[in-house]
């Protein structure tokens, strides 16, 4: 086994099997997980792209605007029920409160889903350079997850908005205490 002479035939034949095996490795490498990383990366790089960003944040925007549309529905209705008059000072001065609520929730919600998104960017960018080193990376955030945790945070910020309405406040009150005497009317 010095270089010299002959050698173990078996030694050999245990030595072709791992070089053929390391060879099957390689192959299977270059034709399953090099074009997945390829496409990692050219996603990754499409993040950088002007306006990806953009996208993010208006989605996020678009969403929470929603979240409190539905709300004002409610309050309307509210409002309504209670025989406020919609031109009065209160309804205007609640709606108002509101629409600045709903535009500072917009805004965060904005805020918060384009830094997530620059973010997950660069934690990519860091995945592809790993990649290229050899070393092991983590998975990236989905798009998804990050959107919903930013919508979570959007719909609490809504209904504290939304829990400080005197509309709604005086008709969930009316509800309670109608429940109540209805409760105590029962059993008499």
């Amino acid at each position: 086994m010095c270089g010299g002479g002959g050698s173990d035939p078996k030694e050999l034949e245990s030595k072709e099997a791992l070089a053929q095996q390391a060879a099957n490795a390689l192959q299977r490498y270059g034709e399953v997980f090099v074009p997945l990383e390829n496409m990692f990366i050219d996603d990754t790089k499409a993040m950088f792209a002007d306006g990806a960003a953009d996208a993010a944040m208006a989605s996020a925007q678009n969403q929470t605007s929603a979240i409190y549309e539905q709300g004002f529905n409610d309050m309307r209705g509210a409002q309504f029920n209670m025989g406020l008059d919609p031109t009065s000072g209160r309804a205007k001065g609640e709606s108002n409160a509101l629409r600045e609520a709903q535009a500072r929730g917009m805004g965060l919600a904005g805020s918060d889903a384009g830094l997530g998104y620059t973010d997950a960017a660069y934690e990519g960018l860091g995945n592809v350079i790993a990649m290229g080193q050899g070393l092991q990376t983590q998975a990236m955030t989905g798009n998804i997850d990050r959107m919903q945790n930013s919508l979570d945070r959007a719909g609490a910020a809504a209904r504290r908005d939304f829990s400080n309405s005197q509309s709604l406040a005086t008709i969930a009150g009316t509800g309670a205490g109608m429940a109540a005497g209805y409760g105590l009317g029962g059993r008499g």
